[in-house]
């Protein structure tokens, strides 16, 4: 009877076992990577290229959720939200119409202010690129050419922080300006960023497709929080791409484009490089097995030593101990411990910054109030002086008959000049109170405007002021009509008080993208500065203008009130300085 022949995983694992532990290591590690290698092999060429797309877009789809919700949300930085998509993401996207056509954004409006800390000058730095992110109060090197009054165009900018932020590669020569430290003040940003990406042909021929018809959006269309969106995949001029189309606002769309890479070429790559480093940790694994125990204890002391620095509050320190699964946990449990304290710790520091602020706010408020209050009590104490004498020489027969009616129709003016001051002030306190309702309907604005101006026809011709009228009739905004008609006429009273005789005083009304302004200018006069800075302080009245100009006089917070009104409104309003005159202005956003 002939022997019984063993199987040949039998015969395997005999010889494996006779083997010593050293070789059976090794043995284990070879034949690991070598399945790891095959298997990667076969997951290159047959899976990772639906896996590969697939992450992409989830990875896209994530970020998209947060960007879309950003855009969407009211006075949204527009510039910002898009600067931080579309680097983290390499995607393309802009502002568009509902008939996708891109919305103007300038490259010239992303400008810096800035101080040289030497001597103070300040300048305005046209911004070169979106590769830099600047801070305000950040301290940067920059040298440049001025090719108007303290405009500089920079060839290269240097930043304190992180180094180069722009180098043109242009020498600096005699007409050059260098500024070795200047501080950022003041950071002006494009409303959006398409300038960036309006120029794209990808973008461009997806747009053209989109508009003329030819891509139909029928079967992309999903529900995205109860708007419609849409999604699809396409080839552009070559070019794999993911476009993601999302409601912004009302009437707004935004289309965003993210390429995916030819992922045949990735994988070539990949497969390539995989041979070079799976062999080679063959070899690196074969020689140096016997110094194993040793690599296995290493780590846990690196570990040890990185928790310490994290016990002493450093937070800046990570392990990176991935050699096996145990040390690969007990590395990233470690970091994200730090990470948790850090996070925590800055949310601490930022909620204490966030109180400071608040409080030094409502110090600011009371402080105010104080000053209101006080200035109110020395408003009313000189009409009730003048009521008191008067009526008291009437009384004592002091004032002789012929005289009570003339003093008594004083004793009329300062009541009404004190009830109409009464009666601003009320309306202050109701706008100030956050249960006030405004009441809001919709206007013309230019029709509105022009009623008010021919109340005033009488004055301009009395003392030869010219009006010119630039109105846009189609303007029509929701507001509180009595306040916004309380604003405009402020301004256009002030504007008579201060205007020169046979000067122009000038009115527009007009629609911009986002937001419909009002702008006043009177020509002829200008306002100090220091009288800039206080206009807008209940009872600050600016020197030297005629007030017998108009027949009525005014509370003295005047402007107080104004600022108050359109601060409820949500509007943005100033008064300037400009070149023969001063502008008033404010801006009304689009369905408030």
């Amino acid at each position: 009877m002939s022997k019984e022949k063993k199987p040949l995983f039998k015969w395997l694992n005999s010889y494996i076992r006779n083997l010593s532990m050293s070789t059976q290591m090794i043995l284990t590690v070879v034949l690991i990577f070598l399945i790891f290698f095959l298997l990667q092999i076969v997951l290159n060429f047959y899976f990772f290229q639906n896996y590969y797309a697939d992450k992409e877009l989830n990875k896209i789809e994530s970020d998209l959720d947060v960007y879309v919700a950003a855009m969407n949300i009211e006075d949204a930085d527009y510039f910002d939200v898009m600067y931080d998509f579309t680097t983290q993401n390499n995607a393309i996207s802009v502002t568009t119409t509902s008939q996708f056509l891109i919305y103007d954004s300038l490259e010239h409006d992303y400008t810096l202010e800035i101080t040289n800390t030497s001597n103070n000058e300040k300048f305005t730095v046209k911004v070169p690129n979106i590769d830099h992110n600047y801070v305000i109060g950040e301290i940067i090197s920059i040298s440049g050419f001025e090719f108007s009054e303290d405009i500089l165009t920079p060839i290269s900018i240097t930043s304190a922080i992180d180094g180069y932020a722009f180098n043109s590669g242009i020498g600096c020569d005699s007409n050059c300006i260098e500024i070795d430290t200047a501080r950022i003040d003041v950071i002006n940003k494009p409303s959006n960023l398409n300038y960036e990406f309006e120029n794209s042909h990808l973008l461009q021929e997806e747009l053209t497709l989109l508009k003329n018809g030819t891509r139909s959006l029928e079967d992309a269309a999903f529900d995205y929080n109860g708007e419609t969106a849409y999604f699809y995949r396409a080839i552009v001029n070559g070019q794999s791409v993911i476009v993601f189309i999302h409601e912004l606002g009302t009437y707004d769309l935004i289309v965003t484009i993210a390429p995916i890479e030819d992922t045949q070429g990735i994988i070539t790559i990949i497969s390539s490089y995989n041979n070079y480093v799976y062999l080679t940790a063959i070899l690196i694994v074969f020689i140096w097995s016997f110094r194993l125990s040793k690599v296995l204890t290493k780590p846990v002391q690196n570990i040890e030593n990185v928790a310490k620095q994290i016990a002493t509050l450093n937070f800046d320190i990570e392990a990176h101990e991935y050699n096996n699964r145990e040390n690969t946990s007990l590395s990233e449990s470690i970091n994200l411990i730090s990470r948790n304290l850090k996070e925590t710790l800055d949310t601490l520091n930022n909620q204490n910054d966030k109180l400071k602020s608040l409080n030094d706010e409502q110090m600011k408020q009371v402080s105010l109030k104080k000053q209101l209050v006080s200035s109110i009590s020395h408003e009313l104490k000189t009409p009730l002086m003048i009521m008191q004498v008067t009526i008291q020489g009437i009384l004592d027969g002091i004032i002789e008959k012929e005289d009570e009616s003339k003093e008594l129709n004083n004793v009329l003016d300062e009541i009404n000049k004190s009830s109409l001051m009464i009666q601003d002030m009320l309306q202050i306190y109701r706008l100030e109170d956050a249960n006030t309702i405004l009441e809001v309907s919709e206007f013309n604005l230019a029709d509105e405007v022009n009623l008010l101006m021919s109340d005033f026809e009488r004055n301009l011709k009395k003392h030869n002021l010219k009006l010119d009228l630039n109105l846009d009739n189609s303007v029509f905004i929701e507001a509180d009509l009595k306040l916004i008609k309380r604003v405009v006429s402020n301004f256009f009273t002030n504007a008579i008080k201060y205007t020169p005789e046979g000067n122009r005083i000038y009115i527009e009304v007009s629609e911009k993208v986002d937001h419909y302004y009002f702008e006043l200018t009177n020509y002829g006069v200008h306002i100090n500065q220091n009288d800039l800075d206080n206009i807008w302080m209940p009872f600050f009245r600016a020197p030297s203008y005629d007030n017998n100009r108009l027949p009525s006089k005014g509370s003295g917070i005047g402007l107080y009130l104004v600022s108050e009104i359109l601060k409820a409104h949500g509007a943005e309003f100033g008064i300037s300085n400009i070149e023969d005159g001063v502008k008033a202005f404010f801006t009304i956003k689009k369905g408030l």
